[in-house]
């Protein structure tokens, strides 16, 4: 080969990887990308940089517990619009707030005053679509709490990590506590479907999606008080009983694992249906009575077969990493485990679009 030759024959061959690098690294403009978010406590300028910085460009926000400065029990226009603001100032779209549970509180317990918290809600939603938000979360589940009183407790994970754990048999025969009384499953469902219907009609006049949490923990009964969320068959009843494309699931992804059930199968089931409003993809290693909450390459669910069930499914709306395990010197709110799950969601992404090209 004479030098000519061999100069052209390096330019070509770099030529090619130029282009094969360019192909490799280029995703095509029609990959399916779900709108990966987070719940945020917070909309405070650091919080929606770090958003950006993990490449986030919707925001689920679920420390609406501080928007009703004024302790009302509802929210009203103005009081959502600073928070759409910040929001919009950071070139973030928000896609969701969560309904603070003292806004019905009443509705969940059987005590009087539930119209009143029916009016709360409705008044809530319709700021909501006043400020251009397109949905609402909420959770019809009475034990507000995620701490020892509902038989969670803290253990060390890898490295030294800190998980969250549940085992039942922590409080399965304790009785209710002092707030709350013994309820059957069928009295709850009549408390929620006596609320459940005027809130909805509600929604669907401001086009406001409405996204239900199961249950968590998922058992039926949390010390004596019924929990209707605690199972699949719960949201095809409420799916039965409200058929309004506007009331919808949030996919607990980890919730769902912590039923004991197939989860690749309900994610093709309520995807399809087009009632999986909001994702939270999340890991769990065990079920109902105990198990634990881990990092996402640690669950008992092929993540990467979850997120290639949401795709062919059709599932493009927002997908957050919820519960994440504490890191080393991580913050309050865990932004470091956060990054974690971030990175492992996009990483799935780009690897089932590969797959299923």
């Amino acid at each position: 080969m004479t030098r000519r030759q061999l100069i052209g024959s390096v330019a070509g061959l770099s030529t090619g990887l130029a282009a094969t690098r360019r192909t490799a690294v280029a995703a095509p403009s029609h990959a399916w990308m779900p709108r990966i978010s987070e719940n945020l406590s917070d909309v405070e300028p650091a919080t929606l940089k770090w958003l950006k910085q993990m490449g986030s460009k919707h925001v689920i926000f679920q420390g609406a517990e501080s928007v009703d400065r004024d302790s009302k029990g509802y929210w009203t226009a103005a009081d959502v619009k600073p928070i759409k603001q910040r929001c919009d100032e950071a070139g973030i779209i928000l896609e969701s707030l969560m309904i603070p549970r003292h806004f019905f509180t009443r509705a969940m317990t059987g005590e009087s005053g539930r119209d009143q918290d029916i009016e709360n809600v409705i008044r809530s939603i319709q700021a909501v679509a006043a400020n251009g938000i397109p949905m609402c979360e909420w959770r019809f589940k009475p034990y507000p709490f995620m701490d020892e009183r509902a038989g969670y407790y803290n253990i060390e994970g890898r490295g030294g990590a800190r998980l969250k754990a549940f085992d039942y048999s922590r409080v399965k025969d304790h009785p209710p506590l002092e707030e709350f009384r013994p309820c059957s499953m069928e009295e709850m469902w009549q408390r929620f479907l006596y609320f459940g219907k005027p809130v909805v009609a509600a929604a669907d006049k401001a086009k406001v999606r409405l996204s239900m949490h199961p249950c968590d923990p998922p058992v039926p009964y949390m010390r004596g008080v019924a929990q209707i969320f605690h199972h699949p068959d719960g949201f095809r009843r409420m799916i039965r009983e409200i058929p309004s494309p506007n009331s919808g699931v949030t996919f607990c992804q980890g919730t769902f694992t912590e039923m004991g059930i197939d989860v690749l199968k309900e994610i093709r089931y309520f995807a399809k249906l087009g009632r999986i409003h909001l994702v939270h993809f999340r890991a769990v290693r065990g079920a109902i009575p105990k198990y634990e909450e881990v990092f996402m390459d640690e669950g008992d669910v092929d993540m990467l077969q979850a997120m290639r069930a949401f795709k062919e499914s059709g599932y493009s709306g927002p997908m957050v990493s919820d519960h994440t395990p504490r890191i080393e010197g991580d913050s309050p709110w865990g932004h470091r485990g956060r990054s974690y799950s971030h990175g492992y969601m996009r990483a799935l992404v780009h690897a089932v679009n590969s797959l299923t090209k």
